[in-house]
């Protein structure tokens, strides 16, 4: 993959893949209220990009989605990420 897109949007998967992770990892403590906002800037930052991390993950059987829509998608939910 990395042979077929430009620096630009490696990062932004990159990126893209750390925030679902980090929320992913801290699920649990996140649902039963045991994780204290301000602990971890980047979980935090995950918490409030999980909406928009998983609607972009999201699509319906009828829709399809180009190379060129989903980059475009990409960088708009992340436009200032250009290093993870």
């Amino acid at each position: 993959m990395t042979a077929l897109i430009d620096e630009m949007h490696l990062s932004r998967i990159q990126y893209f893949k750390q925030m679902l992770s980090r929320y992913q990892r801290n699920r649990d403590l996140i649902s039963v209220g045991a994780y204290a906002k301000g602990s971890d800037p980047l979980l935090d930052q995950a918490i409030e990009m999980y909406p928009q991390l998983e609607a972009f993950l999201q699509q319906s059987m009828n829709q399809r989605a180009d190379f060129d829509h989903a980059s475009q998608q990409l960088a708009d939910l992340l436009p200032q990420r250009t290093t993870h």
